[in-house]
């Protein structure tokens, strides 16, 4: 008899664990809702906001005058913009620390934080529901975007141009500001190493916990300093991240809708068996 064991899932002691069957379908839904709205962007995007705070895709018509923006992004729009370095440079630096260094602390972290209990390929494990958590987080935001159509700070402020650069008020992406992607990919990545860290009882949870807030509030910070993002967009795509962050990973916790045993299958001369839960 030939006995073969395939351990597509984690074994006894993990306390998360993937269910690859239902995996793949939420991150490749996810993938597309992130992916299809960015790539078809000229074509999905109105051609005018819908969530204008004042006169479409122009400044401010007088000098001071807040229009019928709400005053919590009004202040933070004056106090943020260009503050500690210019736009500019605060929206390169958003891209550096929101597409790389976090995104390279958050797999380094959910691969090393496994806890006392993980087994083989643990570590692979929970960069995979860190991923999934970070592709909902971003369908989600660009369903937002689209659905809300809210033009960027920069444009209403009058600060663009029309040159095609980094700040070009008649490109689509100038009407996508509600919610913050940057923001909502920092906050899916940490928060989801720090609820998977916690929920397999790692030392380093704590910490994790640390870092989470100090990169959403970083990143948010940056996006609003570049002038790419009102308060209330910043605010939200935390929420989203973070809310994916802790409720894709509870998701996988030992015994969760996404979670599955070890699959046996045996097989002797022509007759398979096939054991466990899918």
């Amino acid at each position: 008899m030939i006995a073969i064991v395939l351990a597509v899932a984690a074994t006894a002691t993990d306390k998360v664990d993937l269910r690859p069957e239902a995996d793949f379908v939420v991150s490749g839904i996810a993938l597309l809702g992130a992916a299809v709205p960015q790539l078809m962007q000229t074509q999905l995007t109105p051609a005018h906001c819908r969530w204008c705070d004042g006169p479409d895709n122009t400044g401010l018509p007088g000098t001071g005058s807040q229009g019928t923006l709400n005053g919590v992004d009004a202040w933070f729009h004056d106090a943020m913009t260009g503050w500690l370095v210019s736009r500019g440079t605060a929206n390169t630096l958003s891209d550096v620390v929101g597409y790389v260094l976090v995104p390279a602390g958050a797999f380094v972290g959910a691969y090393t934080a496994t806890g006392p209990y993980a087994t083989t390929n643990a570590g692979w494990r929970a960069m995979a529901i860190v991923g999934e958590s970070t592709l909902v987080s971003i369908a989600l935001v660009q369903g937002l975007k689209f659905t809300t159509v809210r033009k960027r700070p920069f444009v209403r402020y009058g600060t663009g141009d029309t040159s095609g650069g980094t700040y070009d008020v008649d490109a689509p992406d100038s009407r996508l500001s509600f919610g913050s992607g940057h923001t909502a990919i920092a906050a899916g990545l940490t928060f989801s190493v720090a609820t998977t860290a916690t929920i397999q009882e790692s030392e380093a949870a704590p910490w994790l916990w640390g870092a989470a807030a100090v990169s959403t509030v970083s990143v948010a910070a940056l996006r609003m300093m570049a002038e790419k993002h009102y308060f209330t967009d910043v605010l939200m795509g935390a929420a989203v991240g973070a809310g994916c962050g802790v409720v894709i990973p509870l998701l996988h916790k030992r015994g969760g809708p996404l979670s599955s045993d070890t699959v046996s299958v045996t097989a002797q001369g022509a007759a398979f068996a096939v054991s466990g839960r899918f």
